[in-house]
């Protein structure tokens, strides 16, 4: 038995001992690393010189892995409502609408999405510019796509697209900055959305998204339009649940489902006020309150939004950031 114990005990520490030399190696000395650049060498004709160099210069970086694993979508709604849909970002939201009027009113004619919707997706990820990220985008790609984490897959695609990005606009890959997930600029573009997205929508002769706002609005625009945005259709509304029907609808999983407004009536939810397109098919969106749960209908365009980000709660925080906006611009302009 002792010995048993002494053996299952060096394992332990032989694995560990591993686990932590390659957490520790340079990922330019790493053979997923090397098989990488060998990658883009054979694929987009890179140099490997120059990707072996770049790579030395990557760091390791702890705390972009401890971040990755605690989103704060992660957090309950009333937590994350307070954090995005605030006064601040509603204030500042409008002065933001001001400012650019002339390029928000031309991206909703061409793109066909509102300038609330782009002024909050903003105001959401870089607080209108304010914040557009700490870190190296190199860093934060490699950390991520060579480790554990179960989307490194997508973090690797993400880093291929980086290169090519970089290569493309002649940009240093060591000076672009960007989140702890390696979303870039103003609109927080993940390096694939920013090669197929991305427009030069003031005529300047390249795209920039870290300082030409016009750019990043049409950017923004564009992305909408590109996933289906529905022109003039609704976003999502309140709902009520009435009776025990609604049981029912979740022990179905029938609320990942879109149903229309008369399906869901049969299940007791109701939207709080009326509306005219009640063949449109929702989802049902449950939301953690403080004291109890909110009940929403997310329509089409609800969806769109959540390409951006995949969370109810991101969407929701831009679609209510977005109302506040517009209603505080309204009432400004009636004095």
């Amino acid at each position: 038995m002792l010995r048993f114990f002494v053996v299952f005990f060096l394992w332990c520490y032989s694995a560990t001992f591993a686990s932590l030399a390659l957490a520790e190696t340079r990922f330019v000395d790493r053979p997923d690393v090397q098989t990488f650049i060998q990658y883009m060498v054979k694929k987009y004709h890179f140099n490997k010189q120059q990707l072996t160099t770049l790579f030395s210069s990557v760091k390791i970086r702890p705390q972009i892995m401890s971040q990755i694993k605690k989103p704060l979508e992660q957090k309950p709604w009333y937590t994350y409502q307070m954090l995005f849909v605030s006064e601040w970002r509603i204030k500042e939201g409008v002065v933001f609408w001001n400012k650019y009027e002339n390029a928000l009113r031309k991206a909703e004619e061409i793109y066909g999405v509102p300038a609330s919707i782009i002024v909050a997706t903003i105001g959401v990820e870089t607080k209108y510019g304010q914040r557009t990220g700490e870190y190296r985008v190199m860093d934060s790609l490699t950390n991520i796509g060579f480790s554990n984490s179960s989307r490194a897959k997508y973090f690797r695609s993400e880093l291929e697209q980086f290169l090519l990005l970089t290569r493309e606009h002649h940009l240093n890959p060591l000076s672009v900055m960007g989140s702890y997930a390696g979303a870039i600029g103003q609109p927080q573009f993940m390096p694939s959305s920013y090669r197929y997205y991305a427009v030069n929508f003031s005529k300047s002769g390249k795209i920039d998204l870290m300082n030409n706002e016009v750019d990043v609005i049409g950017s923004i625009a564009n992305y909408y339009s590109k996933f289906g945005w529905k022109l003039n259709e609704p976003i999502a509304i309140q709902a009520r649940v009435i009776g025990d029907r609604y049981a029912y609808l979740t022990k179905k999983i029938l609320i990942d489902k879109q149903l229309t407004m008369n399906e869901l009536s049969r299940y007791g939810v109701v939207p709080i006020h009326k509306i005219r397109q009640d063949d449109l098919k929702v989802k049902v969106i449950e939301l953690e309150s403080r004291y109890s749960k909110e009940y929403w209908l997310g329509f089409h365009n609800f969806g769109v939004i959540k390409r951006y980000n995949s969370s109810d709660l991101y969407a929701m925080a831009v679609y209510q950031l977005s109302a506040y906006i517009s209603a505080l611009k309204e009432q400004d302009k009636n004095g």
